[in-house]
């Protein structure tokens, strides 16, 4: 058993090392390094953010409704599909994407995606929408306004597409013969001249057209162009009736000594000069020129006191004759920039389906069609259907549209195309029934 001897010497032994432990360091020599305050409240802010990353993750997976979705807001359930305009805090089903737009003011529209259980506890209306109304709606980027084009080659229908084509304008002063039945015609440029079936064949030699074989084509085809001035022989009426102060007659050609061979004038009864182009004068041998005589030379001073009448013939004309399209070549019909509708010609085989116009994939067309009271915006969609706008301006835009996005066409184009039902908002506001539509 230990002495109280014993027991002092261990106690100050203790306290010998224990003094030797605080002036001499930890053993081993390497120190003990004193905690840092800041760890804990790292530790704290770093387990804030990733609570609040996790909140936020979990509301990306299942997102709620945001601050006023209770109007003029396409909702869509993610998770089934379902489409709602809402309405005074109402969910209204919508049967597709172009009746939601025209419910909606074009400066309100948004979309909110959500899933069905966030919608369960919301009262829903009654569906509403236009049936047969587009679901997929060209972008304004993807819209062809211009180069639409119809074809034909004889064979019946004709072939009409919306961008892809690769139809090109007919060359200055080329002319197409085509017939409509009993009725023959030349389109030339943007116009459509008649023919008069008892002098035809003289007259289509008369314009450079005697070797080209006529087309069928039908009266849609025909009236996207322009009505112009029949080509037929130019009869002038009195004839040889004296001009006062000159030799000339009425029913003279004269030429001016040092002008263009191809530069003459026509002397009318009203003692006036009209020009006589090279393609007027040919159709005028064949009417009253035929019994007129040649072609008078004249010093300029004989036509300084005659003043100058308007141009001889048709005043839609062209100046020269015309030259045929290649040999093989299809007529077309291709719209332009400004709405206007010119000769053009392929040599590229016609699709046999001609049923329904092609419209390129992705794409489609919104232009306006007639003009003052009578105008109206048509939407074409992919499927080449055809859509009257009511509304003006405010629907164009509603649908998500600009004025600048729409063109202008003839309204003989739209005659291709089959109609779909009337795209208005009242019309978009009605609830669909079996007789909707069309």
């Amino acid at each position: 058993m230990a002495t109280k001897k014993d027991l002092i010497e261990a106690q100050g032994f203790s306290r010998r090392r224990l003094l030797s432990a605080f002036t001499s360091g930890a053993p081993g020599g390497k120190e003990l390094e004193p905690a840092k305050p800041l760890r804990a409240v790292t530790a704290g802010i770093a387990l804030t953010i990733m609570v609040l990353l996790g909140g936020l993750f979990y509301g990306l997976l299942r997102p709620g409704l945001p601050q006023g979705w209770e109007n003029n807001r396409l909702i869509v359930a993610t998770d089934t599909g379902a489409r709602y305009v809402t309405s005074k805090g109402e969910l209204h089903p919508v049967i597709n994407t172009a009746s939601a737009r025209l419910l909606i003011p074009s400066n309100e529209f948004s979309v909110i995606r959500t899933d069905r259980d966030t919608l369960k506890k919301i009262p829903v209306g009654a569906t509403v929408g236009i049936v047969g109304a587009p679901d997929d709606l060209p972008a304004a980027s993807s819209l062809r306004n211009t180069g639409w084009t119809a074809c034909v080659d004889g064979s019946d229908g004709v072939a009409v597409s919306i961008g892809g084509s690769s139809v090109q304008a007919a060359a200055a002063g080329a002319g197409a013969v085509v017939r409509r039945g009993d009725d023959l015609f030349v389109i030339a440029g943007g116009l459509r001249h008649a023919v008069p079936a008892a002098s035809a064949d003289a007259v289509l030699r008369a314009v450079g057209l005697g070797t080209a074989r006529p087309q069928t084509v039908d009266g849609r085809w025909l009236n996207l162009f322009a009505p112009g001035s029949s080509f037929a022989p130019l009869d002038l009426g009195a004839l040889g009736v004296a001009i006062p102060g000159s030799d000339l007659s009425s029913g003279d050609v004269v030429h001016v000594q040092g002008a263009a061979d191809d530069d003459r004038y026509l002397i009318t009864a009203d003692g006036k000069a009209a020009p006589l182009s090279p393609l007027a004068y040919q159709l005028y041998l064949l009417g009253s020129g035929a019994n007129a005589g040649a072609v008078r030379d004249v010093p300029p001073a004989q036509l300084a006191a005659l003043p100058t009448g308007p141009a001889a013939g048709g005043s839609d004309w062209p100046t020269a004759s015309l030259a045929p399209l290649a040999n093989g070549a299809s007529s077309c019909a291709l719209l332009g920039k400004d709405g206007r509708t010119v000769l053009a010609s392929t040599t590229s085989s016609l699709p046999d389906d001609r049923k329904t116009p092609a419209v390129r994939v992705g794409t489609g067309a919104l232009v306006q069609v007639g003009s003052g009271s009578t105008a109206m915006h048509m939407l074409i969609d992919g499927s080449g259907t055809a859509y009257a706008i009511s509304g003006g301006t405010d629907a164009v835009q509603r649908l998500g549209y600009a004025s600048k996005d729409v063109g202008r066409a003839a309204d003989a184009w739209i005659q291709f195309f089959p109609a779909g039902p009337a795209l208005s908002s009242e019309a978009a506001g009605r609830t669909p029934t079996a007789a909707s539509g069309g």
